[in-house]
């Protein structure tokens, strides 16, 4: 399950090789000399030595599927059979394994977790019902919510994450949704409406996360401000957030982001999806980068006190634990700060440290604590990219230097030059190798979530990684001189200029073609098949040649390539009005033929639903008008997909939105094909400027081939007028689906013109809870009353209208075959 609607770092593992450079340093220290050439000739790079795995790496996996499943099922009884049958099994295989102890261990402690965590999630869920229960019987005013992340910009208004409290005691959380952002560690008073999570995806999704519902806040009663030493970091968090300007300029957005974790900033600067395409969300999430470098200043300045070994270690965890909660106590952050926390205590007790096993013991401890850990995307990609470091980011080094290893020097290049060129290729390659780590690992998570996959990730971390530690650095320390503006003014010039280079490179990459496809996996066999290709590794422990790498490359591309696009070029003809929440998004596709009508709010929404559908490129982008519901996206589809051709209405000036496609204006009677699809413009009669839903092209379609047909009509957000109009001139007539305009609004359609339309099927696109309260009961009585089969997106998700030859077939993606 996802918590992208309101996580900090949705997809934030997505090529995170350098978000966890701390734990990839570490996780490197077994592999000293992977790039080192021995000094016979022909000799490549040497094999690393093969990684240990704990019997901890399997607990901590089985734990958090087995809380994951059972906290998104809800089930109680579920739980209960799963300690049960935990038991039972660990029993039997120790019966079993008498003669093979070398397994035992390891075996019953996947039992012992798989009981540990069906307990931690039955009170888990016995909590979330208490709280329900309390709270649906009370009034919300009754209690304090305590706010315990940043809140988010979304459709609702601003949304976030509470703790509720009553008489002193602590309850489960609860999303908080309101219309003016409050910030982290308000204790606020409120009139609210109190929503328990719905038996739907995004209520599974909230109650794996360890939330039992969601308070909608009507009005603020009393707002007070954390106290105490966290109310302190927070209260010097919102200075330097103020000296920062964080909603001056995008630079100065991605500068809260890094040094702050604000990435609420970031989405309102508009710049979530261009970090996305690129694979470096987790720039802006606190994570162990950020511990490392700000250890690395802390530990320059500490080694010229004198102060002992253990003096340092002290300080040093209580300035990064301190800057943990500056941060807002992100949970990747607090996954990074106890992994140093277990290696200092190592350190002292005079064991070298082993990053796996300090992982996966914090994982285990922090998902038994808070069972809603498992449900959080942060978090899980978080963990699962620093094991890709430990088990598989030496070997992928290895690779790396066989791949890229230089042939002896040229007579005529002086040594030392071609020894700075070699440490250069290898160094470039070790980045990429642990980027590619990360994504590999991440990628059925990342891809089930998201539905893309970034192939330009391990680039662009290359490319802005070291300007990005450069930035945070420089960000450290203009937020250390916020008290004197002056002296920061230097700092923060520097800060501008680097993160100016750094958006300018990210735009560079986005543009690659292809620098995101369509991936959409199903989460748990991906996960299997990681695991498992994982575990065929660290067994096998295979030496590699160059020859023997380009080919299996290669039949991996390949591979990859067929699975990707032979869905979308065998497809059959047909429409989807796919779900992208209180906005507009109609596939048309025929094949390899597509057309996208409307391309959504600019939230990620319409290109993740393309890449549900395995959709690689459209030959064109209709625009019906130009409201953000309708065009707010077609910049990340153009990143994601891209499209040969924008269309709009005669007289609508659409060149800022093209992106370097062809711009063509339809006018009444237009014609626009898609294979065996036609698409005819009805309306509007005459030039518009595209800024009223009066002004939205209604395209009627067509799709004839022997026996099956199929006629409907697109209407943007056109309301009754104007599709009367329609009606009336004889440009309309009977159909078989309609796409009802403005989203199934009250002034949608009028009956009499039902009556010559007469279509079976009508869908309109609307988001859950929208405040508009569409799509409105009169306009579903008039349909209905019509004889029309009404469907709406936030109800039935993608609904995919197919022609037929005896009426139209349709699916949705939250439903079964309707016919």
């Amino acid at each position: 399950m996802s918590d992208r609607p309101a996580s900090d770092g949705a997809g934030a593992a997505v090529g995170a090789g350098a978000a966890v450079l701390a734990d990839a340093v570490a996780a490197t220290d077994a592999s000293d000399g992977v790039g080192a050439t021995a000094s016979g000739a022909g000799t490549g790079p040497r094999l690393p030595d093969r990684p240990a795995v704990p019997a901890t790496l399997w607990g901590m996996v089985a734990l958090l599927a087995c809380e994951r499943c059972l906290l998104a099922a809800g089930s109680g009884w579920a739980c209960a059979l799963a300690v049960a049958g935990s038991v039972v099994a660990a029993a039997l295989l120790a019966r079993a394994l008498r003669r093979r102890r070398a397994l035992r261990p390891c075996a019953l402690l996947v039992c012992a977790c798989l009981a540990l965590g069906a307990a931690a999630s039955a009170v888990e869920l016995a909590s979330q019902g208490a709280t329900a229960s309390a709270l649906g019987g009370s009034s919300v005013s009754s209690w304090t919510l305590e706010l315990t992340g940043d809140m988010s910009p979304g459709e609702l208004g601003w949304r976030g994450r509470a703790r509720l409290v009553r008489d002193g005691r602590a309850w489960s959380d609860v999303w908080v949704t309101c219309d003016e952002p409050l910030g982290i560690g308000s204790r606020l008073a409120c009139v609210g409406r109190f929503s328990p999570n719905a038996d739907d995806e995004w209520g599974a999704s909230s109650r794996a996360q360890g939330l039992c519902g969601t308070v909608r806040v009507v009005r603020v009663l009393g707002c007070e401000c954390a106290e105490g030493p966290y109310g302190a970091l927070l209260d010097l968090r919102g200075c330097v957030m103020d000296s920062l300007r964080p909603g001056s300029s995008p630079t100065r957005a991605l500068l809260a982001g890094a040094v702050c974790g604000s990435s609420a900033h970031v989405t309102s600067a508009g710049l979530s999806e261009l970090f996305s395409s690129c694979g470096v969300s987790h720039l802006v999430a606190v994570s162990g980068g950020h511990l490392a470098l700000l250890a690395g200043m802390l530990g320059g300045l500490l080694g010229r006190t004198g102060m002992g070994p253990a003096s340092r270690s002290a300080v040093m965890l209580l300035v990064t634990g301190a800057f943990v909660g500056f941060c807002g106590a992100p949970v990747s952050a607090v996954r990074s700060w106890a992994m140093t926390l277990v290696a200092a205590a190592a350190q002292l007790a005079g064991r070298r440290a082993h990053p796996l096993s300090s992982v996966c013991a914090v994982a285990l401890v922090m998902a038994l604590l808070d069972p809603g850990a498992s449900g959080q995307l942060g978090f899980l990609l978080s963990v699962a990219s620093v094991c890709g470091i430990c088990v598989a980011g030496p070997y992928l080094m290895y690779l790396a230097r066989v791949l890229l290893a230089l042939p002896p020097a040229p007579a005529r290049v002086p040594r030392p030059l071609w020894r700075a060129a070699a440490s250069l290729v290898g160094a470039s390659g070790d980045a990429l190798a642990l980027t590619l780590a990360c994504q590999v690992v991440t990628m059925p998570m990342s891809c089930a979530a998201f539905g893309t996959l970034s192939l330009v990730a391990p680039l662009a971390n290359l490319l802005v990684g070291p300007a990005f530690s450069l930035l945070l650095a420089l960000g450290l320390a203009a937020g250390a001189l916020f008290w004197c503006p002056p002296l920061q003014a230097l700092p923060l010039a520097a800060c501008d200029a680097v993160a100016s280079a750094v958006l300018a490179v990210l735009e560079v990459v986005s543009r690659v073609p292809h620098a995101v496809v369509p991936l959409p996996l199903d989460e748990a066999p991906a996960t299997v098949v990681v695991l498992a290709a994982l575990a065929a590794l660290v067994a096998c422990w295979p030496r590699a040649t160059r020859r023997g790498l380009v080919l299996g490359a290669g039949c991996v591309a390949l591979s990859l390539v067929a699975a990707m696009a032979l869905p979308g070029l065998l497809a059959g003809p047909s429409v989807c009005v796919l779900d992208v929440g209180q906005a507009d998004a109609i596939l048309v596709r025929d094949g390899p033929r597509a057309v996208l009508v409307d391309a959504g709010e600019a939230d990620g929404a319409c290109a993740r639903a393309l890449a549900r559908h395995g959709v690689w490129h459209l030959d064109a982008l209709v625009v019906t008008h130009l409201h953000d519901d309708h065009m707010g996206g077609v910049g990340e589809v153009g990143r994601s997909v891209g499209f040969d051709r924008l269309l709009v209405a005669e007289g609508v000036d659409a060149s800022g939105l093209a992106g370097g496609a062809e711009v063509q204006q339809l006018s009444l009677g237009d014609v626009v094909r898609v294979g065996r699809f036609s698409l005819t413009a009805v309306w509007p009669e005459g030039p518009v400027d595209g800024a009223d839903n009066e002004d939205s092209l209604e395209l009627l379609l067509r799709f004839e081939d022997g026996a099956r047909s199929l006629v409907g009509l697109l209407t943007g957000d056109a309301e009754r007028d104007e599709t009367h109009d329609c009606v009336a001139d004889g440009r309309v007539g009977d159909l078989d689906f309609l796409k009802v305009g403005h989203h199934g609004s009250r002034v949608s359609v009028r009956e009499e013109d039902l009556a010559t339309l007469r279509p079976e099927v009508s869908v309109a696109s609307a988001g859950e809870g929208n405040r508009y309260g569409h799509p409105a009961p009169e306009c579903v009585e008039a349909l209905v009353g019509a004889g029309s089969r009404f469907l709406c997106t936030m109800d039935c998700g993608d609904v995919t209208i197919e022609p037929g030859a005896s009426g139209p077939r349709v699916r949705c993606s939250r439903g079964p075959m309707l016919q």
